[in-house]
């Protein structure tokens, strides 16, 4: 262990020498601050042993300047000035001990030097692993903040070239064919088109070429004396002395590499090493996800184009379906009021079953048509104020006819103050069309539905549409809105619907921003709520 004793005293020195002449410490002398601080410049020590009274620094300065020029050595202060208040303030300043002359021994001196060394070391060490987390923060935030890969890629590069003083760099990524790694950033360059003058490089034939190989592909690759090699013509253009190059990985494959140089020569340490390695991982997970945001949005897109045709083919479809039974049910009408000849109880009774079956396929290919355009987005939704309380009042009227059909009493339970909301009246229509027959087909006679609308809280509307009727079962309620899905109150009714009206009621709603919701307890009837923003 090699120690530097600054110290003016002779007779001091002479004495320091003695107490540690039964250690293995190897004692380098300098008698001033500025023969000491050049001393360190050209040398390598393991510790300054420091007097705080010298001919051209005095106190805790010493200390200060000692640690702005060679911050790598620690220092223990061994000074004649016995003063606690002045051993803390240099311990805080930088020494690593304090003692006094005359009141330590050799053996304790050696001690002391090698405690301040460990100390020391470990300091170091712990702020370069500070470094390095700071560093590995950065670029986490970086990759978490935005999606653009050449944005992402450009300021880690960035990062890195100047946190670690580097003097340029690059990063390449594998090209589509996977074979050849391509410069996709670079920074630091003086000349710019030298960024783009850098080759290829492939895993296979032309990667012999280089003088690393395969290298590239599986571990870090450092050269610390490039003037002195063959190649590398382009980092040579721009000065540089040594540079490092380190894949760039994702979920354990290589898709890049990552290049850092600097213009004077440097020793690469292994701690440093594994530092860009760690960087190059990171690198990885950014390129990784930007290529499968990229991948992502364009199954998005192809998704989009493909929810359009199936809506354009649904569109195609249902109107070639009900086109002819449209024409069908003309017929049958027609035929009904004996417009081609008289018609009998019996042709009557037949008729009136082809019109019924009939009508019931238009509504089957009306809602198939309706859910097809609300899942591909492509209808449209009107908005304007509307008047809710008399949008119910006309659904209700609407209704009434049918209801007394079945002996049911239809009521409203109707806020006349409620604000107008901003809503697709005809949409609107239909959901409550839907939930209002629902309602009055699982009911029996002597029945009653009841629809309202009340002001939930300051921001929701809330409608709902309540029956006595057969209910709901409690293992049927969580499908109630899925597609094709119909309850068992279905037995109770001679009316089989497509399973689809509630899909688009919730679709309806939740475009509008809403939602939709059923409370039933079975045998007692159910209530179909559905809540709308005041705002719209």
């Amino acid at each position: 262990m090699r120690v530097l004793l600054v110290e003016d005293s002779d007779d001091d020195a002479l004495l320091i020498r003695e107490s540690l002449s039964e250690t293995t410490l190897e004692i380098d002398r300098a008698e001033r601050l500025s023969t000491a601080l050049a001393q360190l410049t050209r040398g390598k020590f393991d510790a300054v042993l420091l007097d705080l009274s010298l001919p051209d620094a005095w106190g805790l300065d010493t200390i200060r300047r000692l640690r702005r020029e060679a911050a790598a050595v620690p220092i223990v202060v061994l000074t004649g000035l016995n003063d606690e208040e002045i051993a803390i303030r240099a311990v805080e300043v930088g020494a690593q001990d304090y003692l006094f002359k005359g009141q330590v021994d050799g053996h304790l001196l050696a001690r002391s030097l090698r405690y301040a060394i460990q100390r020391h070391r470990a300091e170091e060490t712990l702020k370069e692993r500070n470094r390095e987390l700071l560093i590995l923060q950065k670029i986490s935030e970086t990759i978490l903040g935005s999606l653009d890969l050449k944005s992402v890629l450009e300021k880690i590069l960035e990062e890195t070239i100047f946190t670690d003083s580097f003097d340029l760099g690059n990063i390449r990524l594998l090209d589509r064919s996977g074979e050849m790694l391509e410069v996709v950033a670079g920074r630091g360059y003086r000349h710019p088109e030298h960024v783009l003058g850098h080759r290829g490089l492939a895993r296979t034939t032309e990667s012999g070429q280089s003088k690393f190989g395969d290298r590239l592909f599986r571990e870090p690759c450092v050269e610390e004396e490039l003037q002195q090699c063959g190649g590398y013509r382009t980092l040579k253009k721009e000065g540089v002395e040594s540079f490092i190059m380190v894949p760039v990985r994702a979920n354990g494959e290589v898709v890049g590499t990552l290049q850092l140089a600097s213009r004077t020569p440097r020793k690469f340490k292994p701690e440093e090493v594994n530092l860009l390695q760690t960087i190059g991982n990171q690198l990885g997970v950014a390129v990784q996800k930007a290529q499968l945001y990229e991948e992502t949005s364009r199954q998005a897109l192809e998704l989009e184009k493909a929810n359009k045709m199936q809506a354009d083919f649904g569109a195609m479809i249902a109107h070639d379906l009900r086109s002819p039974l449209m024409n069908i049910m003309g017929v049958v009408e027609v035929m009904t009021e004996g417009m081609f000849g008289s018609v009998t109880e019996e042709q009557k009774k037949w008729l009136a079953r082809i019109e019924a079956n009939s009508q019931n396929l238009v509504d089957l290919v009306s809602d198939f048509l309706d859910v097809s355009k609300l899942e591909s987005g492509y209808v449209d939704v009107n908005r304007e104020m509307v008047n809710l309380t008399g949008l119910i009042q006309k659904s209700i009227d609407s209704y009434r006819v049918l209801a007394l059909d079945k002996r049911i009493s239809i009521k409203g339970a109707v806020d006349a103050s409620l604000p107008a909301v901003h809503a697709d009246p005809r949409r609107l229509d239909q959901v409550l069309s839907n939930l209002i027959t629902n309602a009055i087909k699982f009911t029996e006679e002597g029945g009653t539905v009841e629809v309202g609308v009340a002001l939930a809280d300051a921001t929701l509307i809330q409608v709902w549409v309540r029956d006595n009727g057969v209910g709901i079962a409690a293992d049927e309620m969580a499908q109630l809105f899925e597609k094709y899905r119909q309850g068992g109150n279905v037995k109770h009714s001679s009316h089989k619907g497509t399973g689809l009206g509630l899909v688009i009621c919730k679709m309806i709603v939740e475009a509008h921003g809403g939602r939709i919701w059923a409370e039933s307890t079975e045998g007692s009837g159910a209530t179909f709520f559905f809540s709308l923003p005041t705002n719209g």
